[in-house]
């Protein structure tokens, strides 16, 4: 009777032991889980005022580029808001991630309800980025498609074998003016902006998705 005793307590010690393993493993899944998300949450909420709504960091560097930096190149407005469209993404060395991709910049000017576009253009090209100890991103050089006569030949240059697939993206204007709404109606919300369209001169308003 002694000995079976022994035996039950031996075998409910060794479930106990288990439980409490399996336990601790959950627990580091879930603090891992929960990091993750708080990381994607900040970067949507950073790119929020950028009209970005994904959680990509590298991509909200690309975002803030193209409105820090690129809209200088127009007239000042009061919102710049880009356009991005990815073509591809080089990561095989860490200190030059190489991102091509079309490029858009649009400049508005607030007037009453409705963001006026004022200026604004294509950049298609290659960002070059690198990773900062944080987990942000930042953009170090630009490579951009050239104007004129070297327009076709810098593009088959910078995107090489994607060379057609960034045709079919940057003549695909129905696809892109889906996601400028989408940006444009990001920025107004992020912005506390009154606004509720968006018009490009004679062109008729766009309603935003607020």
């Amino acid at each position: 009777m002694k000995k079976r005793f022994m035996i039950l307590c031996a075998c409910l010690m060794t479930l106990m032991m288990v439980f409490a393993f399996a336990g601790c493993g959950s627990s580091e899944e879930t603090e891992e889980s929960t990091e993750a998300a708080t990381e994607e949450t900040t970067v949507e909420s950073e790119g929020a005022i950028y009209g970005y709504t994904g959680t990509d960091p590298a991509e909200l560097a690309i975002y803030q580029y193209m409105t820090d930096n690129v809209s200088q190149n127009y007239p000042v407005a009061d919102a710049s808001i880009p356009v991005v469209t990815i073509i591809n993404r080089d990561e095989s060395n860490p200190e030059d991630v190489l991102i091509t991709g079309d490029y858009w910049i649009y400049n508005y000017n607030v007037d009453g309800d409705t963001l006026l576009c004022a200026s604004g253009g294509d950049h298609p090209g290659c960002m070059h980025l690198i990773e900062n100890e944080d987990g942000t991103y930042s953009v170090t050089a630009f490579d951009v498609v050239k104007d004129g006569s070297e327009y076709d030949s810098s593009a088959q240059e910078i995107f090489g074998e994607d060379y057609e697939t960034f045709v079919a993206v940057n003549g695909d204007e129905e696809t892109r003016e889906e996601i400028r709404t989408r940006t444009v109606s990001t920025y107004v919300k992020a912005n506390d902006l009154s606004c509720t369209q968006y018009q490009d001169e004679g062109w008729d308003p766009v309603k935003l998705d607020l």
